[in-house]
């Protein structure tokens, strides 16, 4: 099985803000958000850090509510919010909402899940740099436009702006995130950054395990840990 991730980027909310949105979505999908130490191969570990006052929401394995908690914390904040996935290690993509309505999504393989897909839907998957900039106003055009493209899996790897850490893979998505201005919430020695909480919904039952997290001796980023979750 290849990498599942899931995110939210929140524009111009800062932490404190986003957290208290979470939780009110969790309590009212009989759930809930609780500072915690957690492993992170627990079922309910959770990363909120900030960045220059944009703040990433990094979701459990296996949590499924990541493009409604995004459209949530949209309406509530009254803010763009980018709904970010990896999807078995083979693309990322997301679905940009603003005061909770999508207005933006994009992916790389627009047809990976149905190949019959009219011109018309494969145009929705696109990207909209020009939209983006107009949202976000520190972001150019030229910054980003170059990542929301096609992939040809026939072509060889290539990076979409020199100074990129990766090629046109699924990690992609921490390279379009800088240039957008939001953090991705585990640093180089893969420990999380930002606070780490217990989240859970109805959909997403609570655990009881609490590990600490500081001196865990986790796999380096040329194999990602998040690979090692089952």
């Amino acid at each position: 099985m290849g990498l599942f991730l899931s995110m939210s980027g929140i524009i111009g909310k800062n932490k404190t803000e986003v957290e208290n949105c979470l939780r009110k979505y969790a309590e009212n999908n009989s759930g809930g958000l609780e500072n915690a130490q957690l492993d992170h191969l627990d079922d309910n570990f959770c990363v909120i850090s900030e960045n220059q006052n944009n703040t990433t929401i990094f979701y459990p394995y296996g949590f499924l509510e990541w493009d409604d908690i995004s459209i949530f914390i949209s309406a509530e904040l009254n803010c763009p919010v980018f709904s970010f996935h990896i999807h078995d290690g083979d693309l990322w993509m997301y679905l940009l909402y603003n005061n909770g309505l999508v207005v933006d999504q994009f992916n790389p393989i627009p047809d990976y899940w149905d190949d019959k897909l009219s011109t018309e839907e494969i145009d929705l998957q696109k990207g909209n740099a020009k939209l983006i900039s107009e949202l976000l106003p520190n972001v150019k055009i030229e910054d980003i436009d170059k990542y929301l493209v096609r992939w040809n899996l026939e072509d060889d790897e290539w990076k979409a702006y020199p100074d990129d850490e990766f090629e046109n893979i699924d990690w992609q998505v921490v390279d379009f995130m800088k240039k957008v201005g939001l953090e991705y919430p585990i640093d180089d020695s893969d420990i999380p950054k930002g606070k780490v909480f217990r989240l859970w919904t109805k959909e997403l039952k609570k655990s009881n395990s609490e590990q600490q997290i500081k001196g865990m001796d986790l796999p380096k980023k040329n194999k990602a840990w998040w690979k090692f979750w089952k």
